[in-house]
């Protein structure tokens, strides 16, 4: 095995073949796709009532992303709780991330959350619910208010 020194990802590979007249024009990148693709968002937020809990294993929905969607990764806030819930992130039903990618959810956070490779290099080929799935023995206790902002590119 060959300990690489020098390694470009695909588009920069592109880039420079291009650049060094080794490459034609069927060669160009999709400038649209790979270099322009805006970031989208897809937010949602959820406060437990008060008076109420959200139980154990119960999973919370947080809205939809669309189809063509390739989902990078969450931002997850949680205003204080009292116990130490942990949950993951679903997409279309299918784990996105470990089952307790949101740890510790006894106080107020605020988590960056990336998603499984197989989600980051791969575009959803149907509109898909986002959802979190407590997995821990602990609820989620009343006033809780949650925040999740699925960030993922749509390519045009």
């Amino acid at each position: 095995m060959t300990a690489l020194t020098t390694v470009s990802g695909v588009n920069a590979t592109k880039y420079a073949a291009i650049i060094a007249g080794t490459s034609g024009v069927a060669d160009f990148m999709d400038g649209a796709n790979e270099w322009g693709t805006k970031l989208r968002c897809m937010y949602d937020e959820y406060t437990v009532p008060v008076g109420d809990t959200v139980a154990v294993s119960t999973t919370v929905t947080f809205g939809t992303l669309p189809k063509g969607a390739k989902p990078l990764f969450a931002i997850f806030t949680q205003s204080g709780a009292v116990a130490a819930a942990t949950a993951g992130i679903t997409i279309g039903g299918t784990a996105a991330t470990s089952t307790t990618a949101l740890t510790d959810m006894t106080s107020a956070t605020l988590q960056l959350v990336p998603f499984n490779n197989a989600f980051v290099t791969t575009v959803l080929s149907a509109a898909s619910a986002v959802a979190i799935l407590l997995t821990s023995s602990y609820d989620l206790d009343a006033e809780t208010n949650l925040t999740l902002a699925v960030f993922y590119i749509l390519e045009d």
